[in-house]
């Protein structure tokens, strides 16, 4: 027989341990079947000679904001365009990997979407560090700015955000943080961004950040094409459960709804470079757009959803 103190201490146990369980949609890869091997399809799309440039629309018509190139005067709107409902896609090229998903969305629904990207110009109000240049992007906090105040203008129905956990960031100091630090910086900065969307916005969708390759995929599949499971990528190092997690509590905590699209892209271990005949990636971390278009179903359903 148990007592009543030895039961209190093995429940407070039990609820202390599976508060640190992840959820179901990200927990354990074991889950998940292995990748196959095989030869690329032959009617693989996009063809590899071409992939590279399977880009979202933004990226072509100057909409998406370039680190070296001045902003273009077009209005970047998409979908319905006499529609009287808006809804916008706010944060870095990971967000942009989005639009192809959000503009067919946009056209089901007779929706006007606002595609508001830069390159390396992460949502959150924090210093944006190009740790390729080691330069300190001094035009990203202009543009975030006057880009949540052309937000707040459009008071859209949906708002979807999304940025890459790959940033680098400075302290008060301009030394260049890591590890705790960083996420501290993180924390505060998706913070403030997120409580003017929700301001802005009826209802406000973070959408986690992708799984990621280890390769530069088409190059990886143009010297694999008899195996192109070589180009797969372990689940543990394409994916980061803690971040995800972090990602989910942030949005939670500041009244957005929290999308996790780790299984849509990543469904076996390791991560497969391809999705059927359809190539999922144009280098290493970004969605190919003919990939990209098959997640608007997912996305629709868990932005609707009530978890």
């Amino acid at each position: 027989m148990v007592k009543r103190g030895s039961l209190f201490i093995i429940t407070a146990i039990a609820i202390l341990i599976s508060s640190f369980v992840l959820p179901a949609a990200y927990s354990d890869s074991t889950d998940l079947p292995a990748l196959k091997d095989a030869p690329l399809p032959a009617n693989l799309i996009p063809p590899l000679s071409v992939v590279k440039s399977d880009r979202p629309t933004p990226y072509r018509d100057r909409c998406h904001v370039q680190q070296n190139l001045s902003e273009t005067d077009a209005p970047c709107t998409y979908g319905d365009l006499n529609s009287n409902t808006n809804i916008v896609l706010f944060g870095d090229s990971h967000a942009l990997s989005w639009f192809p998903a959000i503009e067919k969305l946009a056209l089901i629904k007779h929706w006007k979407l606002y595609s508001l990207t830069m390159s390396s110009c992460w949502p959150a109000d924090i210093p944006a560090y190009n740790s390729t240049t080691n330069v300190l992007m001094e035009n990203c906090p202009i543009w975030r700015k006057n880009t949540l105040e052309q937000i707040a203008t459009i008071k859209p129905l949906l708002t979807f955000v999304a940025g890459t956990r790959g940033f680098a960031t400075i302290n008060n100091k301009g030394d260049v943080v890591q590890d705790e630090e960083r996420q501290k910086i993180w924390v505060e900065g998706i913070s403030r961004t997120l409580t003017k969307l929700i301001s802005a916005s009826r209802k406000v969708v973070y959408i986690g950040d992708i799984p990621t390759s280890i390769f530069d995929v088409p190059k990886c599949l143009a010297v694999n094409i008899k195996n192109y499971a070589s180009c797969g990528t372990s689940y543990i190092n394409a994916t980061d459960d803690a971040w995800t997690t972090l990602e989910e509590k942030l949005a939670a905590t500041n009244g957005a709804k929290f999308v996790d699209p780790t299984l849509w892209i990543c469904k076996s271990d390791p991560c497969s470079p391809l999705d059927g005949n359809k190539v999922i990636y144009i280098d290493a971390s970004h969605l190919s757009a003919t990939f990209a278009v098959t997640l608007e179903r997912p996305l629709w359903a868990a932005t609707t959803s009530k978890s």
